[in-house]
């Protein structure tokens, strides 16, 4: 496989003071989980892939470049905690980003059964977490990029909808995504093709 398709880490992870070494290839059509206890790195590491925080030293390419270089704008997508625009209902906000990145989500919206809420003239901060957690996703997951990198997406969702984020990051990954996921579940875990447990050094 060529290397262009790889996202690939060599260096020291941190902030001010280095957390650990990691060496570590991502390739495409693999889901990955990154697990370890609360504090141990995941995140950051998560920030370093995606190219906003610098490794303390070494390097992290994607394409054989930097991540956060401007060739590889939009190929890397970064999944945290749910952000809206405050000012927006959720249909809005879905018409909105439909437009500007020229993907259809009504296949995302039924997946995560969403119609009914899209006419309702409430900002997302008053739906619950759950629905916030729901419309979010369906609007990330599905974004023409080449490398899905998520933190914690199972939180806030219930048994259900977290089986259906588990087969949905798999039909992602099967279809040629690298999909890297920072994760407490246990069937997210049992779910994925590697595992890297992150803080196991400290």
């Amino acid at each position: 496989m060529a290397d262009v398709d790889k996202l690939v880490i060599a260096g020291e992870i941190g902030r001010q003071t280095a957390l650990e070494y990691i060496e570590y290839t991502f390739e495409p059509g693999v889901m990955y989980a990154l697990s370890g206890r609360n504090g141990a790195g995941k995140s950051t590491l998560l920030l370093t892939l995606a190219g906003e925080l610098e490794p303390v030293s070494g390097e992290v390419t994607f394409g054989g470049t930097p991540p956060g270089d401007v060739t590889n704008a939009g190929n890397i997508v970064r999944v945290s905690d749910p952000i809206f625009l405050p000012d927006l209902s959720l249909g809005e906000h879905i018409e909105l980003m439909q437009r500007k990145t020229k993907v259809d989500l009504s296949d995302a919206l039924t997946t995560w059964q969403l119609g009914e809420l899209l006419p309702l003239p409430l900002p997302p901060a008053q739906l619950s977490s759950g629905q916030r957690q729901r419309a979010f996703l369906a609007i990330q997951l599905y974004l023409p990029t080449q490398v899905l990198l998520m933190d914690e997406p199972e939180r806030y969702l219930d048994t259900h909808w977290q089986q259906c984020l588990t087969a949905e990051l798999r039909n992602l990954a099967s279809a040629g995504r690298v999909v890297v996921v920072a994760t407490h579940s246990a069937d997210m875990l049992a779910a994925c093709d590697h595992r890297i447990v992150v803080g196991h050094h400290g």
